[in-house]
């Protein structure tokens, strides 16, 4: 921040008002599991509905309702082709923390505990919390390097620890239920009628 406050000024003064669990990973809440700085998740959905933004009101929910419905979808039938417990990008993650933890050297220091050197820096890991004290593991709820050196000391696998919001059965629960379609009012104004007990919506 120093170095900040002399490079420039008005950014210094405009972080300093903001709390640091907003932008500093070192104050992040760990129940999120999201180590992510930037606003991407909203950035790719403001681009998902953006011609349903030029609509009317009315419109514009209707068609983002479809949309939804169809990504709902879409995820029940790609959750049908992942194998193993843990979900495909997470299994990518690990497989490039894993790269990195060849370069980790772990030591147990008993009861769980283990340092793990890389290079000329030492990290403290714990098994029983599920910690390290550089703190991406409990942030994303992913092993990181060093969290995976250690693991292949104690010969455990990495996606044992992975939190359970990133497994198979956490994704298909998610998307268990549909977003059932609407009904258009123009057909309720002709009199049709709507089969006994149907979960549709009308407009």
């Amino acid at each position: 921040m120093n170095k900040m406050k002399i490079l420039n000024k008005d950014a210094y003064d405009w972080l300093e008002k903001m709390a640091p669990n907003t932008w500093v990973r070192a104050f992040f809440s760990t129940f999120p599991k999201c180590d992510i700085l930037l606003n991407n998740s909203c950035e790719v959905f403001n681009k998902y509905i953006l011609e349903a933004r030029e609509l009317p009101v009315l419109s514009m929910l209707l068609r983002i309702k479809s949309q939804l419905m169809t990504r709902h979808c879409n995820k029940q039938k790609e959750a049908e082709s992942f194998q193993g417990q843990i979900c495909p990008k997470i299994r990518k993650k690990i497989a490039k923390n894993a790269e990195l933890a060849n370069i980790c050297y772990a030591m147990p220091a008993g009861k769980g505990i283990f340092q793990v050197q890389v290079k000329d820096y030492q990290h403290i890991v714990d098994l029983e919390m599920k910690t390290c004290d550089c703190r991406r593991w409990e942030l994303a709820g992913i092993p990181c390097s060093h969290a995976i050196s250690f693991l292949r000391h104690e010969k455990m696998a990495a996606e044992s620890v992975v939190d359970s919001c990133y497994s198979v059965v956490s994704f298909m629960t998610a998307y268990a239920n549909n977003i059932w379609p609407w009904i258009c009012f123009n057909l309720h104004d002709r009199g049709l009628e709507v089969r006994e007990g149907s979960s549709s919506m009308w407009f």
